[in-house]
């Protein structure tokens, strides 16, 4: 059985699908505990971090293409390990970004997870 067909290779892409959907769908304009800085909102989080609001519907739309990647791995696994570096290259920025406005480590711990497990679905 190859890695990707695992039980728990596919709950994990599922769950890293499922948490990229929500993040920047239906939660994209609704506070959370995690966003960096004082941000409110997506919109006001990349504000915060310097970046343009282009940046942000840019990085949104890689990332729910991601999450529809990981999705239909099931039936194109080719699509799962380059779908995974390109998010592990995102969350890198993300994580440097928390760094940046010296976010403290409550906040930037989804990005820290959503990195160490993309990183597994790339080289798994």
């Amino acid at each position: 059985m190859e890695e990707w067909q695992t039980t728990e290779h596919a709950v994990i892409r599922c769950v890293v699908a499922l948490v990229l959907l929500s993040v920047w769908t239906w939660r994209v304009n609704r506070p959370t505990s995690f966003r960096g800085a004082k941000a409110r909102t997506m919109l006001e989080e990349f504000k915060a971090y310097g970046l343009a609001r282009g940046t942000a519907y840019l990085v949104g739309g890689i990332k729910v293409t991601i999450a529809l990647c990981f999705l239909s791995g099931f039936w194109f696994p080719v699509l799962i390990r380059p779908a995974a570096a390109i998010l592990v290259f995102l969350m890198s920025m993300a994580v440097f970004y928390h760094l940046k406005v010296e976010d403290k480590l409550r906040k930037a711990l989804p990005a820290y997870l959503i990195l160490f497990f993309s990183t597994y679905l790339m080289i798994s």
